[in-house]
């Protein structure tokens, strides 16, 4: 165990998330410099949202324990800009363990991500851990595997991390497991909506549950679904330029138009 290494752990299940729990035991085995900021409640799905307009508040609640009442990311970056303002910046932000797994487009919804998003724009390794719903961790031999994972992406930082990047890690349903590399696949949550009420002006939505998607081999539905653990390396900003000529066209038309009234 090293204090070398200042760990920051936050989630977006609420303080008191046993996930939360799990990966800050499994934190405390690689460093005696772990701290938790935590929203105080369920926030789960806020995506990157953040109280830009109205105030939140950070309670302390034990040595090195703060709750935050606003979003997910809100934690990191008060972490970063207020908490840890006036002394060392933490070396590595934990997310999760979410309570459901996030894949495919829950990259986008999750506040899980989110957290380590943020960290990334900070210039800090990150990584989000989520499993299946309802998860256990208790278990001594579990515990120990998570403790053994945490450790060795903790230790390996300079081999895995890259500038604008940090990693997502989902379990399977049953640990421990092997881990394997996936890719993203394509899972839309709340692909459907009934409308529970309706009156005249007014009508009441509620997201249906399930999925719509498609498996391919490799992706990261197909790796839990054969009970691997999955990870892979997310970049917040990717992008894809457009094609010269559709520049041209535009550029060219303005020209001619400049020149030819």
């Amino acid at each position: 165990m090293t204090s070398a290494l200042r760990i920051l752990v936050s989630n977006d299940d609420g303080h008191f998330a046993p996930g939360l729990a799990a990966l800050e035991r499994a934190a405390a085995g690689l460093s005696d410099d772990v701290w938790v900021v935590a929203p105080q409640d369920k926030r789960s799905s806020k995506g990157h949202s953040i109280s830009l307009h109205e105030p939140f508040t950070m309670t302390r609640l034990g040595v090195r324990r703060y709750a935050c009442s606003g979003t997910p990311a809100d934690c990191a970056i008060a972490a970063f800009a207020w908490l840890f303002a006036d002394s060392p910046k933490p070396t590595l932000v934990l997310s999760g363990i979410n309570d459901g797994r996030n894949i495919a487009e829950d990259i986008a919804y999750s506040g899980t991500m989110a957290i380590a998003r943020e960290a990334s724009f900070w210039g800090v390794p990150a990584i989000g851990f989520s499993a299946p719903n309802g998860s256990n961790f208790e278990s001594p031999e579990v515990a120990a595997w998570l403790a053994r994972l945490v450790r060795h992406f903790g230790e390996t930082v300079e081999a895995w991390h890259q500038p604008d990047t940090w990693l997502s890690i989902n379990l399977p349903a049953a640990l421990p497991a092997p881990l394997r590399h996936a890719a993203p696949g394509r899972a839309k949550i709340a692909p459907s909506i009934t409308a529970e009420k309706s009156g005249p002006d007014t009508t009441v939505l509620r997201y249906d549950k399930g999925r719509s998607g498609t498996i391919a081999a490799g992706d990261e539905q197909t790796q839990l679904e054969a009970g691997f653990a999955t990870v892979y390396r997310l970049r917040w900003n990717g992008y894809a330029s457009l094609e010269d000529s559709l520049l041209d066209g535009i550029n060219n038309a303005a020209l001619t138009s400049t020149t030819h009234p």
